[in-house]
C-alpha cells in the first residue's frame, strides 16, 4: 500500500479516536492579574461642542478590595456635564466595575486625560499574612479637539471660487435709470445715517448679584426627595456661584477647578476672609456631591444653599447714600426655610 493510500486511513483513525472521547489537549491561557484597570474614550478626535464619553473600567478578583478615586478634579480643559456608574458585572470569581464621565471641550487644542490610580488589597481575614495595599494605573489618553470650520492645507476656507471673466456690455447705457437709482440710494443712505445718529438709550446691564439672587431663588423649587434632582441641584448651584464670581470679580471661575479658584482668591483683594472661607466650604461641599457620589441629608443641603446665598449677599456692591434703595424695597429674594 502506497503513502497516498495511507493518508485516508490515518485521517479516519484520528476521527474515530476523537469520537471515542479521548482527551484533547487544551491550549493554556495566560492567567489574569488580581486587579486590571483600563480607561477609554468613545472618540479620540472631536470638535468643539462634541460630547466625549470617558470610561474607567476595573476588572478584579472577588478576593480583593478595591478603591477607585474620582478623577473629576484632575480632568483639565473639559467640562463634566454628567457622570455615573454601571451596575457591577460578576463572572465566576471576577467582578467588572465601570464609571463614566461625559465631557465637553470649548476650546480647540490637544488634551490629556491623566492616568487613574486604583488601590487594592487582599483582606486580612482571607490571607493569614498582613495585607498590604497595592496600586494599578490606567494609561493616559490623548484627545484632539478640532475646529468645526472647514479648512484646507493653508488654513483658509476651501470653497471660494474664482470670479467669472468680465463680459462686454453691448446694450445702450440707461443713464436716466442710473441717475434715478443713484439719487434714491443717496437719499436712503442719508436717512440711515441720520437715523443712526439719533441718541439711543441702552438698557443698563443686569448686575451679577441680581442674576445670582434670581437663579438661587429658582432652585428652591427642587424636589429634594429625588436623589437625581439633588445631584442636579448641586451641579446648578455650583454653576451659579462660579458665574457670579466671574461677573462680579472678573475671575474666569467657570473654567477653573476648585483648587485653582481658591488659589486666586487672595489676589482679588475684594473678598473678606470670612466670605472666602464660606466660598471654600461651599465649593468643597458641592464637589463631594458632583464627583464623590455623596448623598447629603436635608440639613446639609440647606447649609450649602445658605453658604452660597450668604456669599453673594456679603460681596454685593453697596450703593452710595445718594443711590441707596428706598426703605422697605427688597434687594434680593428671601430663601424659603424648608427649601435648601
Amino acid at each position: 500500500m502506497g503513502i497516498r493510500n495511507l493518508a485516508p486511513v490515518l485521517a479516519a483513525s484520528l476521527l474515530l479516536a476523537a469520537c471515542a472521547g479521548e482527551p484533547v489537549a487544551e491550549v493554556p491561557t495566560e492567567p489574569k492579574e488580581p486587579v486590571e484597570a483600563t480607561s477609554s474614550v468613545d472618540r479620540a478626535v472631536a470638535t468643539t461642542g462634541d460630547v466625549i464619553r470617558y470610561t474607567v473600567t476595573v476588572d478584579y478578583d472577588t478576593a480583593y478590595e478595591i478603591e477607585i478615586p474620582e478623577p473629576g478634579a484632575d480632568i483639565a480643559g473639559f467640562r463634566i456635564i454628567d457622570l455615573g456608574r454601571e451596575e457591577p458585572r460578576t463572572t465566576g470569581d471576577r467582578v467588572v466595575e465601570e464609571r463614566w464621565y461625559e465631557l465637553r471641550a470649548d476650546l480647540v487644542g490637544s488634551y490629556v486625560l491623566p492616568p487613574v490610580t486604583v488601590g487594592f488589597r487582599r483582606p486580612a481575614e482571607v490571607d493569614d499574612s498582613t495585607s498590604t495595599s497595592e496600586t494599578v494605573r490606567t494609561s493616559a489618553i490623548f484627545v484632539e479637539v478640532e475646529s468645526v470650520l472647514p479648512q484646507d492645507g493653508e488654513g483658509e476656507a476651501s470653497d471660494i471660487r474664482d470670479l467669472k471673466p468680465l463680459e462686454k456690455v453691448t446694450s445702450p447705457i440707461p443713464w436716466g435709470w442710473i441717475a434715478a437709482g443713484t439719487g434714491a440710494l443717496v437719499s436712503l443712505l442719508l436717512g440711515l445715517f441720520l437715523w443712526r445718529r439719533r441718541p439711543v438709550k441702552l438698557p443698563p446691564a443686569i448686575p451679577a448679584h441680581e442674576i445670582a439672587f434670581r437663579e438661587l431663588n429658582d432652585l428652591r423649587g427642587t424636589d429634594f426627595d429625588d436623589p437625581q434632582a439633588v445631584r442636579q441641584f448641586h451641579f446648578r448651584i455650583s454653576e451659579i456661584l462660579r458665574a457670579y464670581v466671574e461677573g462680579r470679580f472678573g475671575l474666569n471661575a467657570t473654567d477653573l477647578t476648585t483648587e485653582e479658584i481658591l488659589a486666586k482668591l487672595p489676589v482679588l483683594g475684594e473678598i473678606p476672609p470670612s466670605s472666602a472661607l464660606d466660598l471654600r466650604t461651599f465649593l468643597e461641599a458641592t464637589d463631594q456631591v458632583k464627583f464623590a457620589d455623596h448623598a447629603p441629608p436635608r440639613d446639609e443641603i440647606q447649609e450649602t444653599y445658605e453658604l452660597g446665598l450668604g456669599f453673594v449677599e456679603a460681596t454685593t456692591p453697596r450703593p452710595s447714600p445718594e443711590t441707596a434703595e428706598a426703605p422697605g424695597e427688597p434687594s434680593r429674594p428671601e430663601p424659603k426655610q424648608e427649601a435648601a
